[in-house]
């Protein structure tokens, strides 16, 4: 093992609570860290060329994966532009992250001098891709590139680019990912790489739990990233553009990112679902109709913002009894194996004392919230919650040890979320299987922790 070589990773997510709603900076959203991952490697790597240094990406899970760029820095104004040595592979999230540290770098002027080449090398957990059966490797190796291999919704390019900006920060800013100031840092250079790479300003969700885990999000004003100037094409506009990202980088985004997880002894339980989606048009479909749709669709809206606050806040106050009662707590949960989500609220209604009412307050707002989609959809004509969809959740509802379930994010055929007793997960894999033959669930875990350095010998034997 090389001493210099350093690990970073960040976690894919699952929008529990949110949806759409996302996109207004006065709403709050649910957003849970997943045991996915994707890990960043960095090797300081000698120079191909005496005077220009290069960032080399290696992503060697894929075909044709592998991504390199030559760094001229202006000597005037510190500018740094990057020249593909291999213009014939894009990865916009890839240049964008390495663009947006090494200006941002410059700008504060504690970039690395001379500035070393550098190979990073790029792994992702395989629920980020659809396999092709359950026996694969980790780190399985595709025959096709990137770009056409399918995935599974969980923000692998957020937590890519996550990834690669805290490793890029710490190698070229020797800057501790750590520490609470650098993380916000880390955090809004990621949004900003994000954004650019995505040719738009999202609602940065995937983003801040990459980088701060599973937590209650509210999202930044759109106007702080579309603030900045254009990539600049003088040396005038260098120095006004490097000074505008430094203003915009060290700016108060004043983004939500409350600490939240699931209470113990519950589990989301992901199914990949064998369908698909096309998100931005979704998105659109439903902007649309909430601008033209009147009344009915304020109301829709309106409606779907307190179910997720109930939900919210129930989840917080159920993780808080489960500290303060493990007792009762405890053995409610044992209850909850029992029965589906219909008996957890009568129970919680019969006999549960404080910490059945949170249970039952769960499970009537994930009922709300899929109420209000099924109304978004309605209106809309967007398919966020489709029949196919429904009869799922619905199936999945009556099962034992399932307090309810949704469709992720911006909804549609690709996947379902339920919230599970954990002892419980076993037992619904095994009553549909043959059932259900288009989900496939997955080995996934909430994982509270966001982007981490991760221990060389980890990682090591897999590159």
């Amino acid at each position: 093992m090389t001493p210099s070589r350093r690990c970073f990773s960040a976690p894919g997510k699952a929008l529990l609570a949110g949806g759409y709603l996302v996109l207004d900076p006065e709403n709050s959203s649910f957003v849970t860290a997943l045991s996915a991952r994707i890990y960043a490697v960095t090797a300081p790597t000698p120079s191909l060329d005496s005077t220009l240094p290069t960032v080399t990406v290696l992503s060697p899970q894929f075909q044709e994966g592998e991504w390199s760029y030559t760094v001229c820095r202006s000597p005037t104004t510190g500018f740094v532009s990057l020249p593909a040595i291999t213009p014939d592979r894009r990865n916009p999230f890839v240049q964008s992250a390495i663009a947006s540290v090494i200006n941002y770098l410059s700008a504060t002027g504690t970039l690395q001098t001379p500035l070393p080449s550098l190979t990073m090398t790029i792994l992702s957990d395989n629920a980020y891709h659809s396999q092709p059966s359950d026996a694969v490797p980790r780190f399985n190796k595709h025959p096709l590139p990137i770009t056409e291999v399918p995935k599974t919704g969980l923000g692998s390019s957020a937590a890519l680019t996550t990834s690669l900006v805290a490793a890029l920060l710490s190698f070229y800013g020797d800057m501790n990912t750590d520490a609470a100031e650098t993380k916000i840092i880390l955090h809004n250079l990621a949004q900003l790489a994000h954004c650019n790479a995505q040719g738009k300003v999202g609602s940065g969700f995937d983003v801040a739990c990459a980088v701060f885990g599973s937590i209650v999000y509210r999202r930044f004003q759109p106007s702080i990233i579309s603030s900045l100037p254009p990539t600049p094409t003088s040396s005038a506009a260098e120095a006004l553009y490097l000074l505008s990202l430094k203003n915009v980088i060290e700016a108060d985004w004043n983004v939500g990112t409350r600490a939240c997880s699931v209470p113990r002894r519950m589990r989301l339980l992901m199914g990949d679902v064998s369908g698909g989606s096309e998100t931005p048009a979704m998105v659109q479909m439903v902007l649309r109709w909430r601008k033209d749709g009147g009344e009915s669709a304020s109301a829709v809206w309106t409606a779907l913002g307190k179910a997720n606050e109930k939900l919210i806040a129930a989840m917080i106050a159920l993780g808080e009894q489960a500290a303060k009662d493990p007792k009762a707590y405890d053995a409610f949960v044992d209850e909850v194996l029992k029965v589906g989500a219909s008996g957890v609220a009568q129970l919680g209604h019969s006999n549960g004392g404080r910490t059945g009412e949170l249970f039952v307050q769960v499970v009537d707002a994930i009922v709300e919230i899929r109420h209000n989609l099924r109304g978004m959809t309605a209106g809309s004509g967007a398919q966020i919650e489709p029949v196919e969809q429904t009869k799922l959740l619905d199936a999945c509802s009556a099962l034992p040890g399932v307090l309810g379930g949704v469709v992720p994010g911006a909804g549609g055929y690709d996947a379902v979320c339920l919230l599970v007793a954990e002892a419980a997960v076993d037992a619904i894999a095994e009553q549909t299987e043959g059932v259900f033959e288009n989900v496939k669930w997955l080995e996934l875990r909430e994982e509270a922790t966001g982007v981490r350095e991760e221990d060389m010998l980890v990682i090591e034997e897999f590159l």
